[in-house]
């Protein structure tokens, strides 16, 4: 039964393994938990690691991981017919400050549990486990139902769900993320590129800088310019409506320069300054325009000038997905959410980036729902969420799986 003592039965030990994402040491303890909650069902289970080049690969662009990056799959075939994916990530932020509830424990208060990734997401990885369990006691379903329990999302997903289905490890025909809000069906979300520009400079004594090349006054130039440029985005406008809490109606593209390091003591020129820029894609932009564009701006300076010299690097793109609302996978989950909360359900855009374009990118239908909302604090101190959200949001998935897998 989806109620709040299985859920809870299930969350609780899910929440006490400290799965902060960077490091990421202990994938491997959680995905043996989920594992044991799992046997019941009769399932078959592989827990699977990314190759060590793959990871490789991530760590060019997150610092501080560590550890066995563990994924797991878990399976019930019941023969033809269509296959669904309902899937989780075990990774959690790290919880700093000054917390009112332990952060890896599982707390209750005023109809709420508390504690670390409880809507972000192991509360909804708690719901799908159940939600796998029930249906794999129900015998009116045919084709085959996949559960996976991935890592690395809150750094990208390369070596959780992205590796899963790059490597077909994973195929399916429907996809449910549990990583969204419980007041809306996500059905779309902005792409992601990382930029980092290395300026190179000359240093000299700050009382002779004429005999220098200041790399932090180059960078201080793209920056001005670089702000402009993002007001241009704001006009473009995607047709995908999202929640207008965002400040915005519509997906919209942005540029933000998130990081600078340059300079080695104040009186010094400095000859070496990074920028790091992370720039929003909505569905309709190409990624390659998008590249050529900022490649454009940065030669722009460089014709004008013989000493803006600097070293460009594309980091790895996270795509945009869209799945029309018209898609079948779509119309279950919202015929299945009227159902179960009596009123009709949003269907709307983000604009952070998601697993889920993982899934859209194989072909496979796919949708982002969850439990969380704006007041769950995700990310934030004392993250929380509403108990009867979860147990909503498993039997929204339950019956949304019997509707597709007939």
């Amino acid at each position: 039964m989806i109620d709040e003592a299985n859920i809870e039965a299930i969350l609780r030990p899910l929440v006490e393994v400290d799965t902060s994402n960077p490091p990421g040491k202990n994938y491997e303890k959680i995905a043996k938990i989920i594992e044991e909650q799992l046997a019941p069902t009769g399932c078959e289970v592989e827990l699977l690691k990314p190759p060590r080049e793959r990871v490789k690969e991530l760590i060019k662009e997150s610092e501080g991981i560590a550890g066995d990056r563990m994924n797991l799959v878990a399976s019930l075939d019941r023969g033809e017919g269509e296959t669904m994916i309902l899937n989780g990530h075990t990774d959690v932020v790290p919880a700093v400050g000054d917390w009112t509830y332990p952060p890896f424990k599982l707390s209750k208060s005023g109809g709420e549990w508390y504690g670390r990734g409880v809507a972000d997401m192991k509360g909804s990885l708690a719901a799908l486990i159940l939600a796998f369990r029930e249906l794999a006691a129900n015998g009116s379903w045919r084709g085959k139902l996949v559960l996976t329990a991935t890592v690395d999302e809150e750094i990208g997903g390369y070596t959780g769900l992205a590796y899963l289905l790059d490597e077909q490890l994973v195929k399916g025909d429907y996809c449910i993320v549990g990583d969204g809000a419980a007041t809306n069906i996500t059905n779309a979300a902005n792409g992601c590129l990382r930029f980092r520009v290395s300026f190179r400079g000359k240093a000299v004594h700050s009382s002779m800088n004429w005999r220098g090349i200041n790399a932090i006054e180059k960078a201080a130039r793209l920056i001005t310019r670089l702000e402009g440029y993002n007001a241009s985005l704001r006009d473009r406008k995607s047709k995908v409506p999202t929640n207008p809490e965002y400040g915005v109606d519509r997906l919209t593209p942005s540029l933000t320069v998130g990081l600078i390091r340059g300079g080695t003591k104040v009186n010094i020129v400095p000859d070496r300054c990074v920028v790091n820029i992370d720039r929003r894609v909505i569905p309709e932009e190409d990624k390659n325009k998008a590249i050529e564009e900022f490649e454009k701006i940065l030669e722009e300076f460089e014709e004008k000038d013989k000493d803006f010299k600097y070293d460009l690097l594309i980091g790895g793109f996270h795509d945009s997905f869209h799945t029309p609302e018209d898609n079948e996978l779509i119309k279950a989950l919202s015929a299945s959410y009227e159902e179960v909360k009596g009123e009709r359900c949003r269907v709307l855009g983000t604009l952070g980036c998601v697993d889920a374009a993982y899934a859209a990118k194989h072909g496979i239908s796919v949708a982002v729902f969850g439990a969380s909302r704006v007041e769950s604090n995700v990310h934030g101190l004392d993250e929380r969420v509403r108990i009867a959200d979860l147990v909503n949001f498993g039997h929204i998935v339950e019956r949304t799986a019997l509707k597709l897998m007939r």
